[in-house]
């Protein structure tokens, strides 16, 4: 597997893809500080189709900005979903006055952060009173097979190339003047009839990291995973030696159309359904050994199951960076029109300028060789931004305009708050090396990164004074709102959704009417109001493996009135009982098993026990 990279530094590395690829489509714009790709040309009469996710997946979802397809896309970094500030901006973006598709692949960060933006686009919408618009809906895409009924339990099917399919799709109906409800129910039956499953020679290597075979989880010589994501998550079932290709594609596709597994029987498919056959290329298969294998699938879905492809495609559609694997999937476009009404081959065969999925004939005008003003494009979005905040009703607005009308009980001593929040900034830099070795073995390896990042974040908005330190709920707003834009993933979107809660506990409390000092008693009572409030987002609870271990019996150690290093003690506790658990919730669940003691603590848990200890020591305690 390579190793090497021409950008060894992984910093500024996500804009200066996005910017390298609007330059390819002269319609497409960039905003830079929310990593949003935009077609400001976008019909305004015809729904906004929006997608995204971590970077690494390219040409995922920039590449598929364009007529006919997203009118925005918004993305993380590498691996991590964006967070609800970034999607909002989108949004707000997005050329359309008929409504809004988000096509979210079913991962925990991204169904969090997307649904955390559309509720606040709602809620955008019936402040403003805005009837006109067609509202908003999300598709989620559910097509991998490889893990099952069983195994997926509560997070369900993970999504896979299968979110670019239907980007085209959803993106064709929306240039044929299709309303948002009828969109979204097309999508959802397209996801019922779409079937996925992915394999890999090896995992792929993330610029920046680690380059050791161990360190990277690499695997051996001759071996290959089955049911590989796109995360760089372990596959479902582990090869010690690879399978002849026909062995090895044979066996994807009984995952595929197997009737008899009741465990992944999730599309039925007839001889004379003629389905779709899309083949997706991870990012490291040479076009040689991919057309091969294409070649190989026609040829066992016709002597093996009688099904002859009406479509066949294959192309790097959503990678994970450089990884040696590939993905098949099938739809049962027969099935699709029976329930819908609708072709899906038209809608498949439709114009689009999206640069990667068709080259882009139109549009370019004169070749007059003049750079792109980026810092022009830039201002213009801001412009855009700022022009929709004042019209009332911005999503991505939300935040501002809520801190600034922040209540609740006072802090006491600013100053001792402040050097707490410095403290516990420091242990997400102190504890990064740790959390990211955790999440290697267990996860995709970038919980350290993302939690420092958000840490440095939090710094750097106090060192400026963006954070108010002479009101308790103004505090933690300004801290919540510089994590939700710093923070993707899972976590970010968990501990966005906490501050939030924790700000309405203390305004709630009884000490915000006569503007009192927040002491030990409300500072408890707002972190148990926060964790009921987090509990109707997730499903995450104690024993499932994740953050929430830790955070739950913090939360009630200070709640039932324990001193802070009590509390903290309990969260320690909480996140090392994470070394025998199971994982129910997130990317680990995919994980395969492993014995106790191999298993480190939940990377999340990890890092919540290491915030409140770094709290702890700024208050002195």
């Amino acid at each position: 597997m390579a190793t090497k990279h021409v950008f060894d530094n992984p910093v500024g590395l996500v804009e200066k893809n996005l910017r390298g690829g609007v330059a390819l489509n002269p319609a497409l714009r960039f905003y830079a500080p929310h990593k949003v790709v935009y077609d400001p040309t976008h019909p305004k009469d015809k729904v906004a189709i929006i997608s995204g996710g971590g970077a690494g997946h390219e040409p995922a979802h920039a590449g598929y900005t364009g007529r006919g397809m997203l009118a925005a896309c918004i993305s993380g970094d590498i691996f991590a979903s964006p967070s609800a500030a970034q999607i909002c901006s989108g949004l707000d973006l997005a050329n359309t006055d008929a409504g809004v598709i988000f096509v979210v692949n079913n991962y925990t960060g991204d169904c969090l952060n997307f649904g955390l933006a559309a509720e606040k686009a709602r809620a955008a919408l019936a402040y403003t009173g805005n009837t006109t618009s067609g509202g908003v809906e999300s598709v989620i895409v559910a097509d991998d097979v490889a893990v099952g009924r069983k195994r997926g339990g509560l997070v369900g099917r993970r999504g896979l190339a299968g979110n670019i399919f239907t980007c085209k799709i959803l993106g064709a109906a929306s240039m044929k003047g299709l309303n948002v409800k009828e969109i979204a129910n097309l999508g959802r039956h397209l996801i019922d009839n779409m079937v996925a499953v992915g394999t890999s020679l090896d995992h792929c290597h993330v610029p920046g990291r680690p380059k050791g075979a161990e360190e990277r989880g690499a695997l051996a010589e001759d071996a290959a995973e089955l049911g590989m994501g796109i995360h760089n998550e372990p596959g479902f079932k582990h090869m010690e030696k690879k399978p002849e290709p026909e062995a090895l594609i044979s066996e994807m596709l009984d995952y595929l159309l197997n009737p008899d597994d009741e465990d992944r029987a999730y599309t039925p498919f007839d001889k004379d359904d003629a389905p779709i056959l899309f083949v997706n290329n991870l990012g490291g298969i040479s076009n040689l050994e991919m057309n091969a294998i294409t070649d190989v699938t026609i040829e066992l879905l016709a002597s093996k199951w009688g099904l002859h492809p009406s479509r066949v495609l294959c192309n790097p559609y959503m990678t994970s960076l450089n990884a040696p694997g590939f993905g098949i999937s099938l739809i049962n476009q027969a099935r699709f029109k029976k329930n819908t009404g609708q072709c899906l081959l038209e809608l498949l065969d439709a114009p689009t300028d999206a640069f990667s999925w068709a080259a882009v004939q139109t549009g370019w005008g004169k070749a007059s060789g003049q750079p792109r003003d980026r810092k022009a494009e830039e201002a213009e979005a801001s412009e855009r931004l700022e022009k929709a905040r004042k019209a009332g009703g911005s999503v991505s607005g939300l935040s501002s305009e809520g801190s600034s009308k922040s209540s609740g009980p006072v802090n006491a001593d600013p100053e001792l708050v402040k050097k707490a929040i410095t403290a516990a900034c420091a242990a997400t830099v102190e504890v990064e090396p740790e959390l990211t070795k955790f999440d290697t073995i267990v996860g995709d390896g970038d919980c350290g990164e993302t939690l420092m990042q958000a840490g440095q974040a939090v710094k750097k908005a106090l060192d400026a004074g963006k954070i108010p330190l002479d009101n308790a709920a103004g505090t933690v707003l300004g801290i919540g709102s510089v994590i939700e834009s710093a923070m993707g993933g899972t976590s970010g979107a968990i501990y966005a959704l906490f501050f939030a809660g924790l700000v309405q506990g203390l305004i709630s409390g009884d000490a915000a009417s006569a503007g009192k000092p927040a002491g030990a008693r409300e500072w408890g009572a707002a972190a148990l109001s926060a964790l009921e409030n987090l509990g109707r987002y997730t499903p995450a609870r104690p024993g499932d493996r994740t953050l929430v271990d830790a955070l739950d019996p913090f939360c009630r150690a200070i709640g039932s009135g324990k001193p802070l290093a009590e509390a903290v003690e309990a969260a320690k506790k909480g996140a090392e009982a994470t070394k025998g658990m199971t994982a129910r919730l997130g990317r680990a669940t995919y994980v395969g098993s492993k014995e106790d003691g191999d298993m480190p603590p939940d990377p999340g848990a990890w890092g919540v026990w290491a915030l409140t200890d770094g709290l702890r020591k700024g208050l002195g305690l």
